[in-house]
């Protein structure tokens, strides 16, 4: 089953902050340990902060895109948040990038 993975922030669901932030990391972390990795792991909004050079999440990202994951930033996303020199894994991404993964045939999984 291919698929592709969004993240749109740092925190997965809702509710106190430390519960959301950790729901996101064990996510990606968990991405890391399943044998089926995704074939992109896109993030936008917020979610770029997970790939700074200090973020908790970028040892899982690494290992991530070390097994063959394409891990993309939103370039208008990490120039807004003025980040652009702060990514420590991955490429940047275009917006018409983002509209072909999201319109690709693969299952898409927003947490």
């Amino acid at each position: 089953m291919a698929y592709d993975v969004l993240l749109t922030s740092t925190e997965m669901g809702s509710g106190d902050k430390a519960l959301t932030e950790n729901l996101m990391l064990a996510f990606i972390h968990t991405l890391t340990e399943r044998e089926e990795k995704p074939e992109n792991l896109v993030m936008y909004g917020l979610g770029v902060k997970l790939a700074k050079k200090n973020a908790e999440s970028l040892n899982d990202l690494k290992a991530l895109a070390d097994s063959g994951v394409n891990v993309l930033s939103c370039g208008i996303c990490t120039d807004y948040y003025e980040m652009g020199d702060q990514i420590g894994v991955g490429g940047i991404t275009t917006i018409p990038e983002v509209v072909d993964i999201l319109a690709s045939d693969n299952t898409l999984v927003h947490p």
